[in-house]
């Protein structure tokens, strides 16, 4: 009788389950590759789309804040005539105030400036030793045949001007946006074209910002034009004489020219464009940046694209190898079966203990008691590992908002007066205000400056809300208010300018309170105006009662347009007071939600009217922090302290 060994059975039946197991693993892995790759694909695609969009986005921004420049200008030349000085102090301000604008021109019409001069273009740019200006125009180079100011002067309309070196002015390869100003009949109607305003953006500083984007290892991004032509590459020797269209005529490649149809028509893409713009194949992620109608692309190479994915299938291999060695002990030794799971989870649960979450106990396939541990355990760490990663991204993220409002509120308080009096070679007045913003950033403002020798202006502002589009709505409001005051106009008509200005473009239907008044220093005369702000406090030195400039007065700016606002006058004598503030200061509250009210300002003003004003506005703010003690700052708060009379000691 022939009996078999059992281990002969046994080997049998192992080699049976290790053959049936490897061709199931062997199935697995060629299904996980395929599926994978798919996935990772969709994946690169997402992001490469998000990337190109994302810069677009960014680039698109730059350019329609370097658009806003020129028509505010435009109106500005439009509202009222504008004498040289004006002219060229605004030209010079248009270029040192704005980083995005390496240069600008304000061109007229022949004769239209100075009867006597045919040409008249002031042109503003940067330099190495700062803002320089020229007079643009001469025989040699005849502005009005230039497409900066031809094209636009045709259309009647703002345009954006392909990438061109300028031989008259900065001097290097720029693209323009140029804007007409008209002279208007009484209904605001053109009747003509008086002249350009232009804003040149260096491509310089475009093609630096291109080439600092990182795409993936040895991947990179590249402009062109609406007909083609590269405004940016990281080959010198194609910008601006070379496009897609001329490089797919010298290789002969029609993929290429339809690569280029695709980013001049479309406005966002991605494709496989196997090794048309890279020698080892890469797949290209564009997107349109509207305003200039340029495109841009990004060029990702397959092999470092795929990279993940392969290297993925190889650990998935060897993890497979790995199972299938495992699973063959395990026929093996059955009695091992229950023991060796367990003693995995052991060593899992010291890994977590030490901070390793990357678990893998996939390969556990019981569905008695051992099963489920295993997969309530993976559960556990995965869950643990998202938990982890969001409180990472929350933190970062915080860090970097607070970063930026940091950033922003240094910018906002070097916006306003900081140096008192801020006026050396004056002695007839002085001045003192402060801004407390409720958050990094705020909405309430002050200015002052001369309009001329005499006339002193003094504004402060509360716009609605908090925080950055406050301070935006802010930093438009001061410069119109200063621009609109260029031209000598009374305070009711410069605020009738700016709330034109505000409630003509003003999509996010916020507002500003104004205060504003003139100060004729040598007869104190007090002309003013209100726009729906808290009537300053005036106390004169004779020993008068202490009294408002009257009610609020005026609707407040960038609701109505055709709104109108009264001036009033007050005089001044020698020690008169003025003080202006904010309604952050009357409605400051405590623990018990009790306001720091009018009269309690009265009050704390009485004892201190012939201090210096720096000293009233410390009294001030020490009185309004020992009132609200611990209760949180609800609303920005501003002081404006003006006497006239020369200085306190």
């Amino acid at each position: 009788m022939n009996i078999r060994p059992r281990s002969s059975i046994g080997l049998k039946i192992t080699l049976l389950v290790l053959c049936g197991t490897s061709l199931v693993f062997a199935m697995a892995l060629a299904y996980s590759y395929s599926y994978s790759r798919a996935i990772m694909l969709k994946e690169a695609e997402s992001n490469a789309r998000n990337l190109t969009l994302s810069v677009a986005r960014r680039i698109e921004q730059e350019f329609r804040v370097v658009k806003q420049i020129p028509e505010h200008m435009a109106a500005f030349l439009e509202a009222a005539p504008c004498d040289k000085e004006t002219l060229l102090r605004l030209g010079r301000r248009l270029v040192a105030d704005n980083k995005e604008v390496f240069g600008s021109a304000i061109a007229f019409e022949p004769n239209a400036f100075d009867p006597n001069k045919r040409w008249y273009a002031p042109y503003y740019c940067k330099s190495k030793t700062g803002i320089k200006v020229e007079q643009l125009g001469s025989d040699s180079y005849d502005y009005f045949t230039k497409d900066w100011y031809h094209i636009p002067r045709v259309l009647r309309a703002p345009v954006w001007i392909d990438p061109y070196f300028d031989e008259g002015g900065g001097g290097i390869i720029m693209t323009t946006y140029a804007r007409p100003f008209f002279e208007r009949n009484p209904q605001g109607a053109p009747i003509k074209v008086r002249g350009i305003v232009t804003a040149d953006v260096s491509l310089e500083w475009l093609s630096s910002l291109v080439r600092s984007i990182q795409v993936a290892r040895t991947g990179y991004c590249f402009i062109i034009s609406e007909t083609g032509t590269f405004v940016t590459n990281p080959n010198p020797g194609l910008i601006m004489s070379q496009s897609v269209f001329s490089l797919a005529e010298e290789n002969r490649n029609p993929e290429l020219r339809s690569i280029g149809m695709a980013m001049i028509r479309e406005e966002s893409g991605f494709t496989d464009i196997g090794s048309a713009l890279s020698p080892e194949g890469a797949f290209l992620a564009y997107a349109r940046i509207p305003s200039p109608g340029w495109s841009l692309g990004a060029v990702f190479p397959k092999g470092e694209l795929l990279e993940q994915i392969n290297r993925l299938h190889r650990t998935t291999v060897l993890i497979a190898t790995a199972g299938l060695g495992l699973l063959l002990g395990l026929s093996l030794m059955v009695a091992r079966s229950i023991s060796l799971p367990l003693r995995r989870m052991a060593d899992a649960t010291g890994k977590v203990a030490h901070g390793e979450l990357d678990i893998d106990l996939s390969d556990i396939h019981r569905e008695d008691e051992v099963g489920q541990l295993a997969r309530s355990f993976m559960g556990m760490t995965q869950d643990l590992k998202k938990y982890i990663k969001d409180l990472t991204e929350t933190t970062a993220a915080k860090q970097r908002i607070q970063s930026e409002l940091s950033i922003a509120a240094e910018i906002q308080r070097s916006m306003l007066p900081s140096v008192f009096p801020g006026f050396s070679n004056r002695d007839e007045f002085d001045i003192y205000a402060v801004m407390h913003p409720a958050k990094e950033v705020g909405g309430d403002f002050y200015d002052f400056f001369f309009l001329d020798k005499d006339h002193l202006c003094v504004v402060i502002g509360d716009v609605s809300g908090k925080g950055v589009p406050a301070a935006l709505f802010m930093a438009v409001t001061k410069y119109l208010i200063e621009a609109a005051l260029g031209g000598g106009q009374e305070p009711g008509q410069g605020l009738e300018r700016v709330n034109r200005h505000l409630a003509g473009n003003n999509e996010s239907c916020m507002f500003v309170t104004v205060f504003l008044g003139i100060l004729n220093v040598r007869t104190g005369e007090f002309l003013y105006a209100n726009a729906g702000h808290n009537p300053p406090l005036v106390w004169h030195a004779d020993g008068e009662p202490v009294n408002f400039l009257g009610p609020p007065g005026g609707p407040v700016l960038g609701v109505m347009e055709d709104a109108v606002f009264n001036m009033d006058r007050l005089t001044f004598n020698q020690g008169t007071v003025l003080l202006a503030y904010t309604d952050g200061v009357t409605e400051a509250c405590d623990l018990e939600g009790k306001f720091f009210s009018d009269a309690r300002l009265r009050e704390v003003m009485k004892p201190v009217r012939h201090n210096t004003v720096k000293e009233i506005t410390d009294t001030l703010l020490g009185e309004i922090d020992s009132f609200c003690r611990d209760a949180p700052q609800a609303d920005d708060i501003t002081i404006l302290v003006l006497r006239f009379g020369p200085r306190s000691a």
